[in-house]
């Protein structure tokens, strides 16, 4: 079972100003995972406890989003990837789907993707449906609970929620499913594994 996680990089201050061409200004503030993305890697390493396999996470970004990349690996992620290009610095969410895509096909083996149900900084939740159009596969979205992943049967089972009820529904992998905050319990990275992956180098597509 090969797991791409998608994350992102967000600042950690809520309260960022705002470039005159809209865009988010963090300068100085410090960069952090994503906050449902770090739900999605630790739901992703879970499974992948249970089924075996590899965990790839997956961002989009400059180089600086390296050490937030790292961060999953010492989580316990067993590969990475990075697509940075200045071509892709102003891309918006349809745009980013769009060469993530492009790479998860390039990667070719991929069963199952997980993402955080939006980002923190933009919050617009329109990246993982959008992946999902753009791979063809199918999608859950806001999954508080995945209930089963059947690497032999090639389907995910998935709780739902709703504003006022679970849904459980049924997808055939390949799937995307984004999930939304106490899915779990994220890890901490033991400082042993945080040294260990501190210099490893991290793959990067243009």
């Amino acid at each position: 079972m090969h797991i791409v996680v998608c994350m992102k990089q967000v600042p950690r201050d809520n309260s960022v100003k705002i470039n005159a061409d809209l865009s988010i200004n963090a300068e100085g503030i410090e960069q952090i995972m994503n906050l449902f993305d770090e739900y999605a890697v630790e739901e992703a390493l879970q499974w992948n406890e249970k089924l075996g396999g590899k965990v790839t996470v997956l961002s989009l970004g400059p180089d600086e989003w390296k050490e937030q990349i790292r961060r999953a690996l010492a989580m316990g992620a067993t590969d990475s990837l990075l697509l940075s290009d200045p071509s892709f610095a102003k891309l918006d969410a349809l745009g980013a789907a769009k060469v993530v895509a492009a790479a998860i096909k390039k990667l070719g083996d991929v069963d199952l993707v997980l993402t955080g149900r939006n980002s923190t900084d933009d919050e617009s939740g329109a990246f993982a449906p959008a992946l999902a159009r753009y791979l063809g596969w199918a999608q859950i979205t806001y999954v508080g609970k995945v209930v089963d992943v059947s690497d032999t049967g090639k389907k995910v089972v998935a709780e739902r929620s709703l504003e006022e009820q679970v849904e459980t529904v049924e997808a055939q992998l390949p799937a995307v499913l984004t999930v939304v905050k106490d899915i779990n319990e994220p890890r901490y990275p033991s400082l042993l594994r945080i040294k260990k992956v501190a210099k490893v180098e991290i793959p990067t597509w243009s």
